[in-house]
């Protein structure tokens, strides 16, 4: 009665512990697939950030290209106005050239805003 009991239990302790074994192989299978999607939307997070980065870089180089086109429009325009023949009287209405050399800066500067 005691060997059968014992026999009993040796079985019962084998099952216990190959339904460990068995669970236990079951949760790392489990966790490597959660490390695998883990991996996969890093991935793709890396991706993403390179596609900003290039994306950020290109429009920071368009705006610094209309940055020194608009600069130096507006330097000259201010040059033209500091080197006119006559200067402008206080009370007095500009005349043709310095009204579209007014009219040529606005438009320079509505062109880089429109551009950003």
């Amino acid at each position: 009665m005691v060997a059968v009991v014992a026999l009993v239990a040796a079985i019962f302790a084998a099952g216990w512990v190959t339904n460990g074994w068995r669970k236990d192989a079951e949760i790392d299978r489990m966790k490597a697939a959660g490390a695998q999607a883990d991996l996969a939307g890093a991935n793709k997070a890396i991706e993403d950030l390179g596609v900003a980065t290039r994306t950020i870089r290109s429009k920071a180089d368009e705006f610094n290209a209309s940055q020194a086109t608009l600069a130096a429009k507006v330097d000259q325009a201010v040059k033209e106005f500091r080197n006119a023949k006559k200067p402008l009287p206080v009370d007095c209405r500009p005349d043709d050239f310095r009204v579209r050399k007014l009219s040529d800066a606005v438009d320079a500067a509505k062109q880089a805003a429109a551009a950003r």
